[in-house]
């Protein structure tokens, strides 16, 4: 296959995976304090590396203030993380894990460790290796990529600078995502 296709391949699985994970995304864990969206676990897992302010919170998941907010309440409701004093500024406070927080993230890992092992059945331990360390760079460039995206969510796209611009939305993303996977899925059964 030539470049552009497999990029086309790519663009078509990743497609899937996004789907997938959005789907993943909004489903909730049942936890013995309460039940909890897996959104949430996100800001278990960073909480357990050290404590934080909600705003830089906020900046290590690339989400919302407002939803790490809503989730953070929950959290707190539950009894996995607490509020204090921030020693740098009194007037902040910082979010903390509890130890009944630290528990439901070894928890969590080990359910997820289970999971990912079951799904990865078929793969070797150099396949998860190789795919570790691709998965690595593929996202460490897209980092990169989403970092030179305006404010405004535009990405440019056209031969011409002074063309007319085409502001480029989630949906189209998935439009296109969407119709990769259709054509690959179309290229695969007439083969």
């Amino acid at each position: 296959m030539s470049r552009p296709e497999n990029v086309d391949e790519l663009i078509a699985v990743l497609g899937r995976w996004a789907r997938i994970r959005e789907r993943l995304v909004v489903t909730k864990l049942r936890t013995p304090d309460g039940t909890v969206e897996t959104a949430a676990f996100q800001c278990l897992f960073e909480l357990a590396v050290g404590p934080l302010r909600s705003g830089e919170l906020a900046e290590r998941l690339f989400a919302d203030p407002s939803t790490v907010s809503r989730h953070i309440a929950s959290l707190v409701g539950l009894g996995y993380v607490r509020r204090e004093a921030d020693s740098r500024d009194g007037r902040a406070t910082i979010l903390v894990l509890t130890d009944s927080g630290r528990r439901q993230v070894e928890a969590v890992r080990t359910h997820r460790m289970h999971g990912m092992d079951s799904m990865l059945g078929d793969f070797s331990d150099s396949d998860i290796g190789n795919l570790a360390t691709l998965m690595t760079r593929f996202v460490d460039a897209a980092e990169h990529f989403a970092g030179r995206v305006d404010d405004d969510h535009i990405i440019t796209v056209g031969s011409h600078a002074d063309a007319p611009t085409h502001s480029t939305t989630d949906s189209d993303i998935h439009d296109t995502t969407d119709d990769l996977a259709a054509r690959s899925r179309h290229e695969k059964a007439s083969r």
